[in-house]
């Protein structure tokens, strides 16, 4: 009797893994075919009805404003919109989740979001998690590993007021990768490993899907996942969680990284942006910074002459001190940019994406690594390939 029930509760738990694979596997499959500003409210509302057992919306849902939400887990998955039995509590409260683990189950998620805006899709997101015991993977420590990892389209790939994301990173990270950023919190390391990628909504169809090409055998395999480049093979590259301490010859290479003059596309720039200025530099000069011993900031005196993106504080004609670099001690590094007078330059200023810099007419003009770009038919044409990929709904 009790290897009968030993027998049912596995079979139980395999279905529930395996059906949990297969749904999720198709799931993702009809992302794939949806191809943001193209696909339809009719496409749209294909997939809600495909999927509307494990879908959801608040409010109303029109071809004009939508956001459909499809979530589905195993039992012991960590979603709060998905009940879990009394019985499955009390395994969490007594420590018993190996039981649950030893039958082949895992806490596993996969959840997928897209929002239809003027008749078509606009965006969409995914996410796949995974739970494992730390019996299964042989931790010494007393914590279970969680393994997370996700994807959402942005039209702008900065943090903004609508959605203050600080860890989305600098425009460094898009030298080798325009179209996405990624990130991973700085808290999670011992017990969790969770990567995030945010890529703009022009990345190309078959980019897209080999960044959330995630690997559902997580769900099922006898051999745990324990890493986040197990749940998605696009990750290795990315080195969120490296499985050693950086050589000296590795850190030799990061710091010539930032050495080396920007080579971020100017369209990629552009589209980023919330401010793009033309500016004429009126002089140059150097400020000593307060409370900083021996350190200095490059200025410049700068005239205002056009606004060629979002609306800004300065009035044309204006004349703003500009701030090209950032702080530095006896001379500024190789790569910095300067601003001469005699040119015309276009300026990417930091705007106001963070509640604690709103600007207004009398702030200067501070320009970020990758800030300055001289005015060129070149330059100005790039911009209007970064402009053309935004649109008017935030994020």
């Amino acid at each position: 009797m009790v290897l009968f029930l030993i027998l049912l509760a596995f079979a139980a738990v395999q279905i529930q893994q395996r059906m949990l694979r297969w749904h999720s596997e198709r799931l993702l499959a009809d992302m794939h075919q949806l191809r943001l500003y193209k696909s339809t409210w009719g496409d749209a509302q294909r997939l809600m009805q495909r999927w509307g057992a494990w879908g959801h919306y608040d409010g109303s849902c029109t071809a004009a404003s939508c956001k459909y939400e499809i979530e589905m887990a195993s039992s012991f998955a960590f979603i709060p919109s998905v009940p879990r039995h009394v019985w499955l509590d009390w395994l969490f409260i007594h420590d018993r989740f190996s039981l649950y683990s030893w039958l082949g189950g895992r806490g596993s998620a996969f959840t997928a979001s897209f929002t239809v805006h003027d008749g078509a899709i606009w965006r969409q997101s995914s996410a796949l998690g995974v739970q494992v015991s730390r019996r299964q993977i042989k931790r010494d420590n007393d914590f279970d590993l969680t393994l997370s990892l996700g994807a959402r389209s942005y039209q702008r790939l900065q943090s903004t007021l609508e959605a203050p994301f600080p860890f989305m990173g600098g425009a460094d990270q898009l030298v080798g990768h325009p179209y996405y950023k990624v990130w991973r919190p700085d808290g999670c390391k011992i017990n969790c490993q969770i990567g995030t990628v945010y890529f703009s909504t022009h990345t190309p169809p078959a980019e897209i899907e080999r960044l959330t090409s995630y690997d559902f055998s997580c769900m099922t395999r006898y051999n745990p996942c324990a890493r986040l480049e197990d749940l998605l093979p696009a990750a290795k590259e990315w080195q969120l969680y490296p499985d050693h301490q950086l050589s000296e010859d590795e850190l030799r290479i990061l710091e010539k990284k930032w050495e080396k003059p920007c080579s971020v596309p100017v369209w990629a720039l552009a589209r980023d942006a919330r401010d793009v200025l033309a500016v004429d530099p009126l002089s140059t000069g150097r400020e000593k910074l307060e409370h900083e011993q021996d350190w200095f900031q490059e200025s410049a005196q700068v005239r205002v002459v056009a606004s060629l993106k979002e609306p800004v504080p300065w009035p044309l004609g204006a004349v703003i001190t500009a701030h090209p670099n950032g702080p530095y001690r006896s001379q500024p590094s190789a790569d910095a940019e300067h601003l001469f007078p005699g040119k015309r330059y276009i300026v990417f200023p930091v705007g106001n994406d963070r509640r604690s810099r709103l600007l207004t007419k009398d702030s200067p003009i501070t320009l970020e690594r990758c800030g300055v770009q001289e005015d060129t038919p070149e330059v100005r044409h790039e911009l209007e390939i970064g402009f053309a990929q935004n649109d008017a709904l935030d994020p």
